[in-house]
């Protein structure tokens, strides 16, 4: 098992994970237990916040329908250790500063405070211009081959 204590997904990799249960995302989402406990790597806490629940949950109903959606996030919630991160004034004043600066992409911004404010390990996603732009904590690609397996899996060869 792997000692990273928090650990946080981008939507993009609950999306093209679930879609693409064999993709780098797709194992991702079975190391850190969401097909089912026995499936589990890493168990590191899974930060979430009300952004990210709400992207998973407009992107999933696009890419599927509301029903798949729901399910995502039924298990979700009934299958990973949850650290759910709540917007504060902190947030709210991070949120201010980073748009003023233009650090970050607007639309990343509050995936961006979800990582920070729950004070993540690792930030894992496919979004290349949001890593660029994050120096605060550790950011990895999902691809399994050369970024996450080195640091905090077993070797997978599903």
């Amino acid at each position: 098992m792997s000692k990273i204590k928090r650990l946080c997904l981008d939507t993009n990799v609950y999306i093209i994970g679930i879609q693409e249960v064999n993709s780098d995302e797709g194992k991702i989402l079975e190391s850190i237990g969401y097909y089912g406990k026995q499936y589990t790597q890493i168990e590191a806490e899974i930060i979430l916040s009300p952004e990210l629940i709400d992207q998973i949950r407009r992107v999933g109903k696009y890419v599927w329908n509301k029903d798949k959606a729901g399910l995502v996030l039924s298990l979700i919630w009934s299958n990973l250790n949850i650290f759910y991160v709540t917007p504060d004034a902190e947030w709210r004043n991070l949120l201010k500063e980073i748009n003023l600066t233009g650090n970050i992409p607007t639309e990343d911004i509050e995936i961006f405070l979800t990582a920070k404010l729950g004070l993540t390990d690792c930030f894992v996603s496919s979004n290349r211009e949001l890593i660029k732009a994050i120096a605060d904590f550790e950011c990895l690609t999902p691809d399994i081959s050369t970024n996450i397996s080195n640091k905090y899996l077993s070797i997978i060869d599903n």
